[in-house]
């Protein structure tokens, strides 16, 4: 299914007036583009929506979103064949509610989207293997890579995910679709969700114009799933993997860009 396009007129209205603010206003024409009028208006309500196979921690997100002004949801998947509908179901509730700028996360082993982007793009398990604690690690995730890659070998979309059994990265896919489906925009921060955002695209193509990259994680995948999107984190904070709390971090920028484009 063909996902409709943001208003690029919105959004390149205001290229040249805001060329003085570099980087820091190109949220705010992304948002225009989304919201199809310039200059953007803040979002009104802000959702972070965390899924789970199981009861987790999530404290530095939630601190994140109590600082950024933002609701946070965790939501707990255990049935892969309902994974992705309960993603679209959570997305529709969300809009539903009033939601008008989402921010998806998944609490998920960092093995997962690297065995995904891997296998898609062909790549090493030597190259996709993030940073270990120690070289023994490093082996046994090179090795636990590489024979889930041979498990997933000629597999694609979501059954190369359901090779890897991950309710979390199904249902984070099945969010980041519907939520584009219904022009809905995301910010995207961690390898997760820009392994969900690619395969949301792979058969959904135009999801990509929904998202923004707000961070780079130090994981191999995290990088090339957004050059396949490509898109361009806004920044690198040098962070490991954690759900929601790069883009939720990055959001008093983002707004902080709305309303300078907005003044100007």
């Amino acid at each position: 299914m063909a996902i409709a396009q943001p208003d690029k007129q919105a959004h390149t209205a205001q290229d040249a007036r805001l060329a003085p603010w570099g980087r820091l206003t190109d949220a705010a024409q992304w948002l225009a583009a989304c919201q199809g009028a310039a200059p953007a208006h803040e979002p009104r309500r802000v959702r972070a929506v965390i899924f789970a196979d199981q009861e987790t921690s999530l404290s530095a997100a939630e601190t994140a979103a109590r600082r950024a002004e933002a609701g946070l949801n965790v939501v707990t998947v255990t049935d892969y064949s309902q994974a992705y509908s309960l993603g679209a179901e959570t997305a529709d509730a969300e809009i539903d509610a009033g939601a008008d700028l989402l921010i998806p996360g998944g609490e998920e082993l960092a093995r997962v989207p690297a065995v995904v982007m891997a296998t898609m793009t062909q790549t090493e398990p030597v190259v996709i293997v993030g940073k270990q604690r120690s070289v023994e690690d490093w082996k046994r995730e090179v090795c636990a890579i590489r024979d889930a890659m041979f498990r997933a070998r000629n597999l694609e979309g979501m059954e190369l995910v359901e090779s890897c059994q991950s309710t979390v990265l199904a249902a984070t896919v099945g969010f980041i679709a519907r939520a584009a489906e219904r022009r809905t925009p995301l910010l995207i921060d961690a390898p997760l969700t820009a392994t969900a955002a690619l395969l949301a695209e792979r058969d959904n193509p135009g999801v990509k114009d929904w998202l923004f990259a707000t961070t780079l994680s130090t994981a191999p995948a995290h990088k090339l799933a957004l050059e396949k999107l490509g898109l361009h984190p806004l920044l690198e904070l040098g962070m490991e993997p954690q759900p929601t709390l790069g883009a939720l971090a990055a959001l008093p920028l983002l707004l902080t860009g709305v309303e300078i484009a907005a003044d100007a």
